[in-house]
């Protein structure tokens, strides 16, 4: 479960009195699947609802929740599961925000700025021009697309069961580790401390014609990879910009060693001339 603030005295001491007349309600999907619903409440003259990088929500006890906006992966307004060609639209940069109107189901990439008043979405489209909608038209707001394949077990755009140049298959739910780039964000958020298993499949190349799996080529070992201890092409993962560590095949949960999004890649210092991906599935206890 993803640790809260739930204090609304300080919060209003701080910015001022919520107003919840006529604001519309949502529900907030957290990253790690769970979902918290109530009013869209705002604050201070400016009527906004994100402040200090948190996102509020009313609740019927009269007390606030409070989120980080890089923990909530989805707000959504209609609730219910979305089209599946809705899923499979959104796309696989994790930084893209992505807006849905309800009427027609169009979808407009972007950027999200604020809620105002309990009524009206802030909205930054890609040429960088600030729009206004209001939460009646819209039916939800993206703010994490890994995070809401992996909540609604889809595997999003061009991805569904797809073969990869090396043969890997992406399992439904998995998150895609390519192997030309340094880091995949998960669009997983963790604390110190938590336990994460993971769930690797699948073989990349770190060179054409020289494969290796979860765990590795053990022809290669350098002292300039992410991880020394492991050989060329293995899956690692980091947490922030904390040290990496080794995954491979190890099903068995690994002790998290720092708070942050969780990244996935290969151990390798030239990503160039690599290709193909590990499927991984994620699981936090």
């Amino acid at each position: 479960m993803i640790p809260r603030i739930v204090s609304t005295a300080a919060l209003v001491a701080s910015v001022g009195v919520s107003v919840l007349a006529g604001a519309e309600r949502a529900t907030f999907i957290l990253t790690d699947g769970e979902r918290k619903s109530g009013p869209v409440v705002f604050h201070t003259e400016s009527r906004e609802n994100l402040i200090n990088g948190q996102l509020n929500l009313g609740g019927n006890d009269g007390k606030e929740q409070t989120f980080p906006l890089d923990q909530v992966a989805v707000i959504d307004f209609v609730g219910g599961r979305p089209q599946r060609a809705e899923l499979d639209a959104l796309p696989s940069d994790t930084r893209t925000n992505v807006l849905v109107l309800r009427s027609g189901g169009a979808q407009q990439q972007g950027r999200f700025i604020n809620m105002v008043g309990g009524d009206t979405v802030r909205w930054q489209n890609e040429a960088g021009e600030q729009q206004q909608y209001a939460i009646r038209d819209v039916s939800r707001i993206y703010l994490n697309t890994q995070s809401a394949r992996t909540i609604w077990n889809t595997t999003g755009l061009g991805q569904r069961a797809a073969a990869g140049t090396s043969g890997t298959v992406l399992e439904p739910g998995a998150i895609r580790v390519e192997a030309n780039q340094p880091w995949t964000d998960t669009g997983v958020v963790v604390r110190k401390g938590d336990r994460v298993a993971f769930r690797a499949t699948g073989q990349i190349q770190w060179v054409p014609g020289q494969t290796a799996p979860p765990d590795g080529n053990d022809s290669v070992r350098r002292q300039d990879y992410p991880v020394t201890a492991m050989p060329v092409g293995g899956l690692i993962g980091k947490v922030g910009s904390s040290g990496p560590f080794p995954i491979g095949s190890n099903a068995q949960p690994i002790v998290m060693p720092a708070a942050g999004r969780l990244m996935l890649g290969v151990n390798d210092n030239v990503w160039t001339d690599n290709s193909g991906y590990f499927s991984v599935v994620i699981t936090k206890y």
